[in-house]
């Protein structure tokens, strides 16, 4: 069984997300929602291949795997000794500008959101 390594950014994505689910619903639902991503995450140790492929699923030439949990995608690489766990993005965010530089947003939505 390999071991799950996992990068700073992912490391900070999860205490950020902690702060916000504290702050917003309370101690009881982060812990649900960190138990259940934490779960997730610890399944790819023995199901590796339970991520779906981003090659496949955006065209993107990469060797990262996803899998969504709880309102989040987790990007993640299968090397030789380990998973390594990328980062974390809420399904809100915009994880093709951040992880591939793939602009998905339209010029006219820019335009109108003033970004």
């Amino acid at each position: 069984m390999k071991r799950l390594k996992y990068s700073p950014d992912y490391t900070e994505k999860m205490r950020e997300l902690k702060k916000y689910l504290d702050f917003q619903f309370g101690s009881d639902i982060r812990k649900k929602v960190i138990a259940k991503i934490g779960n997730r995450v610890r399944m790819l140790r023995e199901f590796e291949q339970t991520g779906i492929s981003v090659r496949d699923m955006y065209g993107v030439d990469t060797d990262c795997l996803c899998i969504f949990v709880e309102k989040n995608y987790v990007f993640y690489r299968i090397e030789s000794k380990c998973i390594y766990i990328v980062n974390i993005y809420n399904e809100r965010e915009d994880f093709m500008m951040d992880l591939f530089g793939i602009k998905t947003k339209s010029k006219e939505t820019e335009d109108y959101w003033d970004e």
